[in-house]
């Protein structure tokens, strides 16, 4: 409760006098300085070595998650009414589909959203304020999978519900052509994991897709994992955890749905935008990963945001964060 409180006044700071104060402070990488409102709100976060905790606690973990994000909002408020609505899409109604309806819809397209968390946490619920903000701004009805979860559920089960939610849009009389994917971090991946595995399997062709820093490689030896080690919420440790959890063998890795990083020179992705921070150990196999979409004739537009870290889409409160946001969505309303 303290360090809620502390949270939210630390929120009515201006934040020229947070750079002010910070001057003396800077945190310098790659020629960039960290965004000094990110800084001191990173320093307030709780901090917990989520590598070294046992599949037993994993659960318990994802509770204590769960009500920490409904007691500290970190998106901004949205300022029209969002409807939403939760479908059940399976056989068992086991798999919750929740649907977004803006005040306003500007277009015929629907978009299906994963959200992120390493394929091991958060769930529709600790995503709900961000896509929200999401389906004001971009004035597009949002589709967020509730997907199951590692380490219960390893690779590929969260891709294969990811194409039972794409079935059902497609039943319920949405064109694939107007269909667009959206995630953050294991949600992008999930993303791309879906386009590829449709394009290796059927003959759909989906509208777009939009990534935010998602997750690519699983062997975490890109530079960026090691200058960006820790200090930066997502840490090289706990990707490496992730990944770890996920994988249901070791010949996942020879998978292009599981490793984005497979040099695969038919690979083909619909329209994308592939949204990158500067200060996030991912940054450079995303990065990577635009360069093989690109290399294959792949349309493919990158937006670097050079002071920012892994997680800042969800954290729209923060000045930076939330320009940075904006601008992503005025991108991807573009292409809608």
């Amino acid at each position: 409760m303290i360090r809620n409180l502390l949270i939210n006044l630390f929120f009515l700071i201006p934040v020229w006098l947070i750079r002010l104060v910070a001057l003396p402070f800077r945190d310098v990488k790659r020629n960039t300085i960290f965004d000094p409102q990110a800084k001191f709100f990173l320093a307030l976060m709780p901090k917990f070595d989520i590598h070294l905790i046992g599949d037993q606690d994993i659960s318990k973990i994802r509770n204590q998650i769960h009500e920490k994000r409904n007691n500290l909002r970190l998106s901004r408020k949205i300022k029209k009414n969002i409807k939403t609505i939760d479908h059940l899409i399976n056989q068992n109604n086991s798999l919750s589909l929740r649907e977004y309806i803006p005040y306003k819809i500007d277009n015929s397209n629907v978009i299906l959203f994963f959200h992120g968390g390493g394929y091991v946490l958060n769930s529709i619920d600790t995503h709900h304020d961000m896509v929200c903000y999401f389906s004001e701004k971009l004035r597009t009805r949002i589709y967020s999978l509730e997907y199951s979860l590692a380490p219960e559920n390893k690779f590929p089960k969260a891709r294969d519900e990811s194409v039972l939610a794409l079935r059902w849009l497609i039943e319920q009389g949405h064109n694939p052509a107007n269909i667009s994917l959206c995630g953050d971090s294991a949600g992008a991946h999930l993303a791309v994991s879906l386009s590829q595995h449709i394009k290796n399997n059927e003959n759909i062709k989906l509208h777009s897709q939009c990534l935010i820093y998602p997750m690519c490689d699983p062997k975490c030896d890109s530079e960026s994992h090691k200058v960006f080690k820790h200090g930066y919420l997502l840490t090289h440790e706990a990707m490496k955890w992730f990944w770890e959890k996920f994988s249901s063998a070791k010949l996942d890795i020879e998978d292009s749905t599981f490793n984005l990083m497979i040099k695969d020179t038919t690979i083909q992705q619909p329209k994308t935008i592939l949204v990158t921070a500067g200060f996030d150990p991912l940054v450079d196999e995303a990065e990577e990963f635009a360069f093989l979409l690109h290399e294959n004739d792949n349309t493919i537009i990158q937006l670097h945001y050079p002071s920012l870290f892994h997680g800042f889409a969800s954290m729209t409160r923060l000045k930076s964060a939330k320009l940075a946001v904006d601008d992503f969505l005025r991108e991807y309303k573009e292409i809608l």
